[in-house]
């Protein structure tokens, strides 16, 4: 089965009409497939022809190789999206890698943290990758105020003060007095690369939640919880295959290539059913809407469901995007890590796809986020600023041939989460009767990140379940 190719099945459910999840990306996927594990009938609607989301793959030109729309980093606190590739059975697909402290300031110049001595025990580690932070080489005047910021920033991540949220990180670094060269070394590139999102614009309450639940889920008993996990095959394989064969196995319904355009409401305002753009309606028992908050905004102009001023928060969530390019080497880059974060040019991450997918072949993904400086560019140019970049930092560069290159911009990446963002959330509960959100701009208090739409799944399954039975007994 290729990434465009999925096969349908309709059922009859003989007892109640099936739940129908709007919306195959990732949070719709582990929706459905969760409902189904759990013996509920499920119907999937993606209205693109393919599933995937913002975690697809795709054939390059030529159908010779699947690449994922751009490097994805897990993390070992992913906790919901590592039940979820537990439960479509790929966990064996991830690699588990030491922390990404990895940061390249030059030719041959990595400071880097590879895991501690093995014969350590595992928690400590990791608490000296911890204390990594606190040993970056910075201006020896600096360090007095390095080692003041970096501990009011631990302390807010213990508990963040929600006041934070009315703050971008950039105004908080200059409150508790982040020297520039800690900045410029570290927090900005750890801001940007955590919630996609430059520390100017971005909520500063965003940045110490992110790190809080990090912290809480090590203590919690996992000391594995800021460890690199990376993909060894591409996302299709990953998510999207083993979930449509598990939802198939089961049973499920996948509609893709059409739009839902409409809810169908009672007059009491439960939800009852979907209108597609092909005009059938589907009826349903439940609905989750598993969409992107301009999707869903689009929804909401042209449909039933804008009546209601509980969705309005979604018109004003905002969008950051991200760039990539895929670039094919006759020979290894001579990079020590299999990511590594880099300074003083355009490109911020360089991901070894070659070793992480264990081929025999040269590929790399170099990625810029919230890249609105490059998004325009056309494909050539910001190939070249790609290439000034790896010539730049890998002096191995300098004799290698370019066979292949590919380029990827993604408008609507991740969520904008600017201050006031926190207050735009929607809890996965809605006042519809029998109607849930899902996705990783819902209340998750996590960024933009895969973790957050499966946990976001999670909590949508968790209030359907309770729905269902409520109306059709256990």
């Amino acid at each position: 089965m290729t990434a465009t190719q999925h096969t349908t099945r309709r059922v009859d459910s003989g007892l109640f009409d099936p739940v129908i999840v709007v919306g195959g990306g990732l949070a719709g996927l582990a929706t459905a497939v969760w409902l189904a594990r759990d013996g509920v009938p499920v119907t999937l609607v993606e209205k693109r022809g393919r599933l995937g989301g913002r975690t697809m793959s795709f054939e390059l030109p030529g159908g010779d190789e699947l690449v994922d729309n751009g490097p994805h980093l897990f993390a070992g606190f992913y906790d919901a999206l590592l039940a979820y590739v537990d439960t479509v059975g790929t966990r064996d697909e991830l690699l588990w890698d030491a922390p990404p402290f990895a940061i390249r300031t030059g030719p041959d110049r990595l400071l880097g943290f590879d895991g501690g001595p093995s014969w350590l025990p595992l928690p400590l580690r990791r608490a000296l990758g911890a204390l990594w932070m606190a040993r970056l080489p910075i201006p020896t005047l600096d360090r007095p105020a390095a080692l003041l910021a970096l501990t009011r920033i631990a302390r807010a991540a213990a508990s963040p003060p929600p006041g934070l949220d009315h703050l971008t990180t950039a105004a908080w670094f200059r409150q508790i007095g982040a020297p520039r060269s800690l900045r410029k070394l570290q927090l900005d590139q750890l801001v940007i690369g955590l919630l996609n999102e430059t520390p100017d614009r971005v909520s500063a309450y965003s940045f110490v939640q992110t790190l809080h639940v990090g912290l809480q889920r090590a203590l919690d008993g996992n000391p594995r919880s800021m460890d690199a996990i990376w993909p060894r095959v591409p996302l299709y394989d990953l998510f999207v295959a083993p979930a449509v064969e598990y939802l198939l196995d089961r049973d499920a319904t996948i509609i893709t290539g059409t739009a839902v355009v409409d809810v169908e409401l009672t007059d009491d305002g439960d939800a009852t059913g979907v209108q597609l753009a092909d005009g059938r309606i589907l009826p349903a028992s439940a609905l989750v809407l598993a969409v992107p908050p301009w999707a869903l905004s689009t929804l909401l102009h042209r449909g039933t469901l804008g009546a209601f001023e509980h969705f309005s928060p979604v018109h004003e969530i905002e969008a950051a995007p991200i760039s990539s390019v895929y670039i094919w080497l006759d020979r290894p880059l001579g990079n020590l890590r299999l990511a590594e974060n880099l300074r003083d040019c355009a490109i911020e991450w360089v991901f070894d796809v070659g070793q992480m997918q264990g081929r025999t072949d040269h590929v790399y993904a170099l990625a810029v986020s919230a890249s609105r400086d490059v998004l325009h560019l056309p494909h050539d140019e910001f190939v070249d600023v790609a290439l000034g970049s790896l010539r730049k930092h890998y002096p191995a560069f300098a004799d290698a041939d370019v066979l292949r290159t590919h380029v990827i911009h993604q408008p609507q990446a991740t969520f904008s989460a600017q201050p006031g963002f926190e207050e735009l959330r929607l809890p996965q509960r809605t006042p519809v009767g029998g109607l849930f959100l899902a996705g990783d701009w819902t209340d998750t208090g996590l960024p933009s990140t895969m973790e957050a739409a499966a946990d976001s799944a999670q909590r949508a399954v968790t209030n359907v379940l309770a729905h269902v039975r409520d109306r059709h007994g256990p």
